[in-house]
């Protein structure tokens, strides 16, 4: 009886014991870029080297690091694009199931002419994986790549500020040649700064709020442990804010890495007012409490002192 109520409410037991084995190692996306990357990837002449400036949340400076870039005059980098709605996040997500033995090699179509399908088993019939990549880099050649290039860009790349490193992992799959610049800020700046702006703003909408200096935190942390911990192995370039509009900025070293030719006055020019209209909000001890606790101990680690 008590077996009965337990499957009942929580499924077999042996259904239970795989489960608990399959997802022991499990990363997400990291996991089913990893299942996938032996069998399909880029082709080896591919050329095309988009560039991807993601920051650690709100307010850090990316936007001034956005201009910055694209006062190279051959690129266009768009900004947050469709950013509430998540459209990168979303399509890497579609990964996270990859793994060892799923799919089954036999799922896979091996060319047989459709008209001799009829005598087999076909309800799991599924493209080739090279079919699948290729269907992943056409939705962000179509919607980056092209409207770039129409516009005359030679370069394009994407402002972001809620991809982790394993989007960025996602996005070096389908375009080896990226590059990556992961930009940072003291957790308190960047949250003064947001508070300017009413603390409204979404992850995605509208499931994923970030109203409170804990759902700030918390977000700034998840992204600074990612990039830090991935950043080597995605071969990408680390950015504090406060050495980009430092006295001697890494300007030289950004340019080398970017393969671009930036006007460096551009950090000297302001655009826009981070005001907006609203009235200062001053963050308070309980503010400031929330947030060091959601964001130690990585702004520890950082130097960032309180």
């Amino acid at each position: 009886m008590i077996r009965t109520i337990q499957t009942a409410l929580k499924g077999p037991a042996q259904a239970r014991a795989q489960h608990r084995q399959l997802t022991q190692d499990y990363t997400g996306i990291s996991s089913g870029l990893a299942a996938l990357e032996a069998s399909c990837s880029a082709p080896e002449d591919d050329t095309v080297a988009p560039i991807f400036l993601l920051s650690a949340g709100w307010r850090s400076g990316s936007t001034l690091l956005q201009r910055l870039v694209m006062s190279d005059k051959r690129v266009l980098i768009w900004g947050e694009p469709y950013d509430e709605c998540g459209p990168i996040q979303a399509m890497a997500d579609t990964l996270k199931a990859f793994r060892p033995g799923w799919p089954p090699a036999e799922y896979y179509y091996d060319g047989t002419p459709p008209g001799q399908l009829t005598g087999s088993w076909v309800a799991n019939l599924f493209p080739a994986p090279d079919a699948l990549w290729r269907a992943h880099r056409a939705f962000h050649d179509a919607l980056f790549d092209a409207p770039a290039t129409q516009a005359g860009a030679v370069r394009w790349g994407v402002k972001e500020v809620r991809l982790g490193i394993e989007h960025a992992r996602y996005l070096r799959w389908l375009y080896p040649k990226a590059r990556f610049v992961l930009l940072y800020r003291h957790p308190l700046e960047a949250y003064r700064s947001y508070c300017r702006y009413g603390r409204s703003w979404y992850d995605v909408f509208p499931d994923r709020p970030v109203f409170t200096p804990t759902a700030f935190g918390t977000h700034w942390r998840r992204l600074m442990e990612g990039y830090l911990e991935g950043a080597e192995s995605i071969g990408a370039m680390l950015l504090r804010y406060e050495d980009l509009i430092g006295p001697k900025p890494p300007l030289a070293e950004l340019d080398a890495y970017l393969g671009i030719q930036t006007d460096h006055a551009v950090l000297s020019k302001k655009v826009g007012s981070s005001e907006r209209g609203g009235e200062k909000v001053q963050v308070n001890a309980l503010e400031r409490w929330l947030l060091k606790r959601s964001v130690a101990p990585v702004s520890t680690r950082l130097g960032y002192d309180w």
